[in-house]
């Protein structure tokens, strides 16, 4: 009858939404069934919830609250936050609401009031944070009975005080060992809308900032508590809106110092996994992050770099095809391990992607199998040489350099220079890896001849003397 009502009221809404669509019958009824699914979650329409509240409101400016009926009270205080016309909005409205619960002590209304409130909780909201402090006054003279757990719940977890109830779960998740949705059920949130939903999200976003602080093993625990939290039942990424403060506590406490190569793995892997891959083949997903915690990025920068330069060092020792080609590439890899762990007397290198000949390409693969490390799947196909070759494509400061396995010609650019290839492709065309104005042989490795030389480039200065680091 509330459809039908609301339709005597406003014939207008009827012939309006006739003219929405097509006049077929067939048109029309997948119209009319459309309307009906329009529901909030509870079994009543949208439609339903503001002819509810209408009447609710019509009784309050008539001042006859006190004859409403439970069923009423009950599920206006189910909507007090919902659209079209949520009550909270109007103070003297939810004054009138409140004093029908607290007089006629409505158990199902009320408890009605705080799962209306966990629900769409927002706390940056003046309508709920309003909500919430006549909620807890309420609490505080509510006659609670024996096992009533939301007594408990609100007092342990300050649940009705949106700023402190987000730091309080937070600060109880990480304390503990237990599962963090054990706690969301100590604290009722274990419904799924509740555990990713805004309060939940809102302690996730507190508990990343207090990892983000910790060092060394604490910041080991913290992170590993915060990767199990953070996976939906799906096991993808729950907390979307939280994504750059996640990421932030992953990575800012390894600013300075590195954490074991074990936790490294599992914390690039991860990253990957909830990101949506190879953050340097999808920068979209991670751009937020590059802006808002440059530090942060650069720290995932510096490990993808070098895994994928020791990515290439170790699938191009495996397509070596004798001794002496060993030999020579030992001088190789000696030289760019220089840079690769520059102690800031030169430079090191700012990114690195690897692009593989199908051999090379079936090498990684098989390892990325052998080993469970994903990394070994980040590189590019080349089709300049052939399918043993492998080129490592390096940026360091203004130059984008590429040195190639086996006896090809390493190749710089310059920025400007046309042509520089870009990093971070699944393929490259042919041509683009081997056509630079600079391209050099490796000649005389025992000497140090093409090291010295290639050195003076990337260092802008003359290199006469071979580094230590350089000899195999």
């Amino acid at each position: 009858m509330m459809y039908l009502q609301s339709v005597a009221a406003d014939p207008k809404s009827l012939v309006a939404r006739m003219r929405a669509g097509k006049a077929e019958p067939a048109a029309l009824r997948r119209e009319v069934q459309r309307l009906a699914s329009q529901t909030d979650g509870r079994g009543i329409s949208v439609e339903e919830v503001g002819i509810l509240q209408q009447r609710i409101a019509g009784m309050a400016a008539a001042g006859s609250l006190s004859s409403i009926t439970r069923r009423d009270l009950r599920e206006g205080c189910k909507v007090v936050l919902q659209p079209p016309h949520a009550p909270a909005r109007d103070p003297r409205l939810l004054a009138g609401l409140l004093g029908e619960v607290e007089h006629n002590k409505r158990r199902a209304a009320f408890f009605a009031l705080i799962d209306a409130y966990l629900d769409g909780f927002d706390g940056e909201d003046e309508t709920l944070t309003s909500l919430a402090g006549r909620l807890e006054a309420l609490a505080g003279r509510w006659p609670w009975r024996q096992g009533d757990q939301w007594s408990e719940r609100i007092r342990d977890f300050s649940l009705l005080d949106p700023a402190k109830a987000p730091a309080l779960l937070a600060e109880r998740i990480l304390a503990g060992d237990a599962d963090p949705r054990m706690v969301f059920e100590e604290a009722g949130l274990n419904t799924p809308g509740r555990r990713f939903g805004s309060l939940a999200q809102a302690a996730f976003r507190s508990a990343c900032h207090l990892v983000m602080g910790r060092k060394g093993q604490e910041a080991v625990d913290g992170q590993r508590i915060l990767i199990a939290w953070a996976a939906d039942e799906t096991g993808k990424f729950g907390y979307q809106r939280a994504w750059p403060d996640f990421v932030k506590a992953s990575l800012v406490p390894w600013e300075v110092v590195e954490p074991s190569e074990e936790h490294k793995s599992a914390l690039i892997a991860m990253l990957e996994r909830f990101g949506g891959g190879d953050p340097r083949a999808n920068p979209q997903r991670w751009r937020t992050v590059m802006d808002t915690a440059p530090g942060a990025y650069a720290v995932l920068m510096r490990w993808l770099t070098r895994a994928s330069v020791l990515q290439f060092l170790d699938i191009v020792d495996r397509l070596m095809p004798d001794p002496a080609a060993k030999l020579m590439w030992a001088y190789r890899r000696a030289f760019w391990m220089s840079y690769l762990l520059s102690d800031g007397n030169s430079p090191g290198i700012n990114a690195a992607w690897v692009a593989f000949g199908t051999d090379g390409a079936r090498l990684a693969r098989q390892a990325a199998r052998a080993s469970g490390d994903k990394s070994f799947t980040a590189f590019g196909i080349q089709n300049d040489k052939s399918a043993q070759h492998a080129a490592l494509i390096l940026q360091m400061g203004d130059l984008t350099i590429v040195d190639w396995s086996h006896s090809a010609k390493y190749q710089v650019w310059k920025r400007d220079d046309k042509g520089v290839p870009q990093l971070f492709l699944s393929e490259y065309r042919y041509g683009a890896l081997y056509s630079a104005p600079l391209q050099e042989s490796h000649v005389s490795p025992k000497t140090f001849s093409w090291q010295k030389r290639l050195a003076s480039i990337i260092e802008g200065r003359q290199c006469l003397t071979p580094k230590k680091a350089w000899r195999p």
